[in-house]
């Protein structure tokens, strides 16, 4: 999955006429800043990013109905990532601070409609769920599932996220987006098994007198 595209698509889709939304680092921004555009902006950043650790042990093999032989399987588990996203209302013009808060109402009111999104496998689309029950049973196989969760901090969370920022409190809206999935599209290829043979032994496997039973399984 392509993070960049994730981010850079999901701000089109809240902010289709891309006027409201900028995405950049909250901790590095200083007033004056030349590069924003308009005076009351959201600013869009990712404050951290983590791994789901209930989806740690997945299974590495992929299906494969057309090769009865060997069966496809990645190098290493796919990584599961949990994305913070914090929607801040950054005022250049400090008597544009009420059009800041009503653009960060819009914010949540568009999540609070739309919580969850698809992901193309291809990394070429995200789309909202009103889009994706339009497609048909086999287009849906190749779409992957992002939810995006409303996090309330405490006062003692907000003064330790803003410290951390290194910044001023603003008024601000922090979401967690899951599950973004990190995995390298190379495979490799391994022999379906065949044959088991289970030897069952009494006592010592070196004496052949304690063999009890040999079962031999195929699949």
């Amino acid at each position: 999955m392509d993070l960049k595209f994730v981010i850079e698509q999901l701000s089109k889709l809240v902010d289709p006429g891309e006027t409201v939304i900028n995405i950049t680092n909250i901790a590095t921004l200083n007033d004056g800043d030349d590069f924003i555009e308009s005076k009351s902006p959201i600013i869009l950043s990712i404050v951290n990013i983590e791994e789901d650790k209930t989806l740690k042990n997945q299974s590495v093999y992929l299906k494969n109905t057309n090769d009865h032989t060997s069966i496809s399987k990645h190098k290493h588990p796919t990584q599961h990532l949990i994305l913070s996203l914090l929607f801040s209302s950054y005022n250049k013009d400090l008597s544009k601070y009420l059009d800041g808060i009503g653009k960060l109402k819009n914010i949540i009111a568009y999540f609070q409609q739309n919580n969850s999104f698809y992901y193309k496998n291809d990394d070429t689309e995200l789309i909202d769920y009103n889009t994706f029950i339009g497609k048909t049973a086999l287009e849906k196989e190749n779409y992957h599932r992002i939810t995006i969760e409303l996090v309330s901090l405490t006062m003692d969370q907000l003064n330790q996220m803003w410290s951390y920022l290194g910044s001023k409190y603003m008024p601000s809206v922090l979401y967690k987006m899951r599950l973004c999935t990190i995995q390298n599209p190379d495979t490799i290829q391994e022999k379906v098994i065949k044959k088991v043979t289970i030897n069952l032994w009494d006592n010592d496997k070196n004496n052949s007198i304690g063999l009890l039973e040999t079962q031999e399984i195929e699949e």
